[in-house]
This record gives structure tokens, C-alpha cells and sequence, in this order.
């Protein structure tokens, strides 16, 4: 079905006119694009009705960046591009869910052009989130959301913010406060797992407290050494960087003379080199959850082990939703509904165990952190965190 049910005046059209202003330079097609509302509103009706759709039984979820061949540097181009169907839509995201789909306008519409594996960092991203939900956004934040055919502004548009909603909203202020830096430790490794697509727990435990122990029994646990791997490789990268950095703002200020730019680039050497191998070792431990049970991390990164099976009791009880996107909170959801054995195990483990915290990926790309709220006095359960990780590029 390719009826346009977004008239392009309509305001989520709007949110992302305005959002796009001067992403794109006029002469580019991806260009003409926006600046034709009628093309516009075609590509987001597709895209609506193809997020309706299922294909092999799962439904179809992925995302459209807006960008021309001139400003990408990483793509593979089509010799025959494709019009922006609901067909084209399902047929391609089936074929590559995770992989953007490159779209820009045309003299007889938008057509799909390739496939992206680097994604421009000013281009607008359109993601089919669920049924009936488009999600667009432009540099880490959110320019708008389609919700089953209301449009709105988010709560939350980046980390910073979606962190201060979920810290107040569950009473987890002081929480914030000592791990306001956890979508950056935590988000590249869970954005390993989202990209393989087998589903994954990753279960952070505090780092002075050790009473979750009993509750956990691992299939293959690291060494002193081994576990502390990442943990060291982060830290000396981070120094690293700080003191490259202030040796270039010297340089510049004048504070140290030009022979030092000799000793800078080997310091930049050493940081991109640290950089490359955390990047691996991250990917690393996010293909540990390729297989059945948790990855059990703590929260200062000392990795213990995986394929954890994790021990609870039969309590029944309810749970708090969070959507991540919206900030609609919703108490009292029966704990079969959030999902299958993966997700209730975890949330069970959590409710006897309220130190620490779970991050669940479904197989179908969806990402929930479960939780202990002081505030609701519940367990607690944020979900659609999936849309934060832009930044890992991970779709």
C-alpha cells in the first residue's frame, strides 16, 4: 500500500523541515528532497505503511538517511535505483535490516540509490521504530516522532536528556550523578550486540558490592588479568587523550615550542592505536552474548564473565514501562509482557537483586535497561533505548 497519509503540511512533515535546515547544500538531490514537501511526505507514508508490514514473520525495521552519492563517502550505489515503494522497502530491510538505506529525490520522486556502511553526520535518519512509529533524527538528537499517525517533539532528544528524564523519573538522581558517563562506557558494547542480532543481557553489577555472586553462575569466567583488559585499555586511552590534547592547545597558545610537534604525533599515534584496540575488544565482548546466558560486567568495565545463567525466585509481580522516546510511564504492567525467557529472567534477578541493573536486546533490534526504582517502588523497565545509540552507528 502506497497511499500518502501525511500531507505535506502535516506536522511531522513540519518537525522535519525544520530540523533539516541547512543540512544540505541546494544543488545536492538530497537537497531538492527537502525542499519538496510532496516528496517528503511520500518517503515518510512508505515507510509508514512498510513498518506495518511483516516479511518472513518479523516485522520490517530499519532506517532511510537522506543523503546524495556527492556527500557520502562509504556506499554501495544501485546501477538501478529504486523508487521509495512499500515494496522496495520491505524486499531491501528484509535483506539488510541493519544497514541504512540511502534515499534522495528525483525528477519523478524519491528513489533509494544504495546502501550505507558510513553514514554522514549531519544527515537526517528516518527509522521505522514499530508499528506505525517513525522516529527522524539529525545528529544525535530527535527531530520528531510519528506515533500510530500523531506527530510530536520528544521528551528526550539526546543522552543528556534521556538520562536526566529516566533519573527523575525513577528516583535514580544520585545514580546520575556517579555514572553520568555510562552511555559512553556502555553504549559501544551495546551496540555490538544490537549489530549481531542474536539478542543479548548484558548485567551490570556494582563494583563494591558483591552480594549478587550467589545469584550468578558462570559457563566461562575471566582471570584477574583478562577481566581487567577493557578497564586498562579505556583508562590509558583516556590519559592518552588528555594529554594529547593539552599538548596541542600549548602548541597553539604558545606555551611549548614547535619541536614538540614531533612527540605530538606519536601521541596521537599511541591514541588512535588505543583507539583501534578498544574498538575490537568492545566488539569482542558484545559477540559474548551471541550465546545463551548474561555478560556480567561491572560498572568501572572489570569484565567477570559470560554465558552467566542467573538464579531467582518465583515471585509475581508488576512492573513500571518507561518509553524512552515519549516519556509516557506506565504502571502496573503484568511481567509477561515484557517479553520472552530472556527479558523475564533478567527482570526477575534484578527485583531479588536491586544493586544492580540489566540491559536486554531482543533479536529484532529493540534495547530495554531493567531496573530498581526507588521512586515507583518497583521494578522498572526503560524501553526503546535502541534510538540513543546513533553515535555508535549501529543501523
Amino acid at each position: 500500500m502506497d497511499i500518502s497519509i501525511l500531507a505535506p503540511d502535516s506536522p511531522f512533515i513540519t518537525l522535519l523541515t525544520n530540523g533539516a535546515r541547512g543540512v544540505v547544500a541546494p544543488r545536492d538531490r538530497d537537497g531538492a528532497l527537502w525542499t519538496d514537501r510532496e516528496q517528503l511526505s511520500r518517503v515518510c507514508s512508505a515507510c509508514f505503511w512498510a513498518s506495518l508490514e511483516m516479511e518472513e514473520g518479523r516485522e520490517v525495521r530499519g532506517t532511510l538517511v537522506f543523503c546524495s552519492p556527492s556527500g557520502v563517502r562509504n556506499a554501495r550505489a544501485f546501477t538501478q535505483p529504486a523508487p521509495v515503494l512499500v515494496p522496495h522497502l520491505v524486499a531491501l530491510l528484509t535483506a539488510s535490516p541493519r544497514t541504512p538505506l540511502a534515499v534522495h529525490g528525483g525528477p519523478e520522486g524519491p528513489v533509494i540509490w544504495g546502501m550505507l556502511d558510513v553514514e554522514p553526520e549531519e544527515a537526517v535518519r528516518l527509522r521505522m521504530a514499530g508499528n506505525g512509529i517513525l522516529l527522524a533524527s539529525r545528529a544525535r538528537r530527535v527531530l520528531g516522532i510519528l506515533n500510530r499517525g500523531v506527530a510530536a517533539a520528544p521528551v528526550a532528544a539526546d543522552d543528556a536528556s534521556l538520562a536526566r528524564l529516566v533519573a527523575q523519573t525513577l528516583g535514580k538522581e544520585r545514580f546520575l550523578e556517579q555514572h553520568g558517563d555510562m552511555s559512553m562506557r556502555f553504549g559501544p558494547v551495546l551496540a555490538s550486540m544490537l549489530r549481531h542480532g542474536h539478542g543479548a543481557t548484558l548485567l551490570l553489577v556494582p563494583p563494591d558490592d558483591q552480594s549478587w555472586r550467589g545469584g550468578v553462575s558462570f559457563r566461562y569466567r575471566f582471570d584477574e588479568a583478562g577481566g581487567r583488559l577493557l578497564q586498562h585499555s579505556v583508562r590509558e586511552h583516556e590519559i592518552l587523550l588528555r594529554e594529547a590534547l593539552q599538548g596541542y592547545h600549548d602548541l597553539i597558545s604558545g606555551r611549548a615550542k614547535a619541536e614538540t610537534i614531533s612527540g605530538l604525533r606519536e601521541q596521537y599515534d599511541a591514541v588512535n592505536h588505543l583507539h583501534a584496540l578498544n574498538d575490537s575488544l568492545i566488539r569482542s565482548v558484545g559477540d559474548l552474548g551471541r550465546i545463551d546466558g548474561a555478560v556480567v560486567m561491572d560498572t568501572d568495565l572489570l569484565l567477570h564473565g559470560f554465558g552467566a545463567k542467573l538464579f531467582y525466585g518465583a515471585e509475581e509481580f508488576a512492573v513500571t514501562v518507561l518509553d524512552a522516546v515519549t516519556g509516557e510511564l506506565r504502571r502496573g504492567v503484568p511481567l509477561a509482557a515484557l517479553g520472552g525467557m530472556r527479558h523475564q529472567s533478567a527482570a526477575r534477578f534484578i527485583y531479588a537483586n536491586r544493586e544492580t541493573d540489566a540491559f536486554v536486546v531482543s533479536q529484532d533490534g529493540r534495547l530495554c535497561m531493567i531496573s530498581w526504582s526507588e521512586r515507583t517502588e518497583s521494578l522498572a523497565v526503560v524501553r526503546n533505548l535502541e534510538h540513543f545509540l546513533w553515535q555508535y552507528r549501529v543501523f
